[in-house]
């Protein structure tokens, strides 16, 4: 039997008198010990020294690793993160265009109380403007307990099968949710539809980038489902769920000590309500290989299954369960394939899209996903 990991409250956020930060040169002694202070911390006010050190790897967003040194010994936080907006023009569009910024602030507001079994980082700020453009993220510091996932690396079929199980303790408490339902900001369709409605322009780009290294097959998927991108959205219907929307491992943190098996998720920055497969099937198309994926997605699933069940989800047999699942196949080849050939040209980014859109086509034809999606 597996074990998730500690419980954690995440309700005791800093009060409304810490704003946003526009910039990290705000990021002094006295912001954090407000911080902490409206944190319920109050060892804050012993902080004497922060030391802030620029963490890579983020496009959409700025983060910021901080080391708090005190006046006394303390069992107060050490280190934390800092998330708040990218200082670059082109990402920072993207980020607005697509409400990143209020999406993930409003998760951890709204939505992380009410699955206080997942794991997640503890937050203990967040704050948005009042024109959603600028947000503030304080959130705890794991990477001395968990390390990144790398979707470029294989993952083992243990790793998934504990990634679905903290995926099924996100998606059971949420479960047609009446309180989600009631939140405006990820209860209108309106934003989903937008972005899906888009994907289909990026079909031609994307033949023309990475036409060379497809097979005709493929090609011959893209162009029979792309263009109908925005149908398969509007066709969703319960049961719903809160999906994360970008559920791979890079978004994924593991433990570092053998043989624990706690899982933290992060990065919100695309939550929405709909079927509760597209995050199974886009997180095991991702992270398994081709044929280790055939051989093992069954068994996986049918464990996702039993964990739902078991965190009270009634009426959703298996058969259907599985069905949403090859439904769900569909959501890697819409999105790398609408998105992708926007993306600026790294050697990293585009051997990422070349290997990722080579399994998510292969899933999508392996179940019949556009069947299964009624994009037929």
């Amino acid at each position: 039997m597996t074990t998730g990991p500690a419980r954690r409250d995440r309700t005791t956020f800093a009060d409304a008198v810490v704003p946003p930060v526009a910039d990290i040169e705000e990021l002094t002694v006295d912001w954090f010990r407000r911080v902490l202070a409206g944190a319920g911390i109050p060892a804050g006010a012993d902080l004497q020294k922060v030391a802030l050190a620029p963490v890579s790897g983020g496009l959409m967003a700025r983060m910021v690793h901080a080391t708090l040194s005190y006046a006394e010994p303390t069992s107060s936080p050490d280190s934390l993160l800092v998330k708040c907006p990218t200082d670059d023009a082109g990402s920072l569009g993207v980020a607005h265009a697509m409400s990143m910024y209020e999406l993930e602030t409003r998760f951890y507001q709204d939505i992380a109380p009410l699955v206080p079994d997942m794991g997640l980082p503890r937050c203990y700020l967040a704050e948005l403007s009042d024109d959603a453009t600028k947000f503030t993220l304080v959130l705890e510091d794991l990477s001395s307990e968990l390390r990144a996932g790398d979707v470029l690396l294989p993952s083992t079929v243990d790793e998934c099968s504990s990634v679905l199980r903290e995926l099924a303790r996100f998606q059971a408490p949420l479960w047609n949710s009446s309180a989600v339902s009631t939140l405006d900001w990820i209860a209108d369709p309106a934003r989903t539809i937008g972005v899906f409605d888009a994907l289909p322009a990026g079909l031609q780009p994307f033949l023309t980038r990475f036409g060379d290294h497809l097979d005709a097959a493929h090609v011959a998927l893209f162009e029979r489902t792309i263009p109908h991108a925005g149908k398969w959205v509007r066709s969703w219907k319960a049961p719903t769920v809160v999906q994360h929307g970008d559920f791979r491992s890079d978004n994924i943190m593991f433990s570092t000590h053998p043989g624990n098996q706690r899982i933290a998720v992060i990065d919100f920055q695309t939550v929405r309500l709909g079927p509760p497969g597209v995050d199974p099937a886009y997180y095991l198309g991702s992270a398994l290989a081709t044929e280790d994926r055939r051989g093992a997605e069954r068994d996986l699933i049918a464990e996702y299954h039993e964990h739902l069940c078991s965190g009270g989800v009634e009426g959703f047999g298996f058969d259907t369960c599985w069905d949403s699942y090859r439904e769900g196949a569909m959501y890697g080849v819409l999105l790398f394939v609408g998105m992708a050939g926007h993306v600026a040209s790294t050697e990293r980014g585009d051997q990422l899209i070349v290997d990722q859109i080579h399994r998510y086509a292969a899933m999508a034809l392996d179940l019949d996903a556009p069947a299964a999606a009624g994009l037929t």
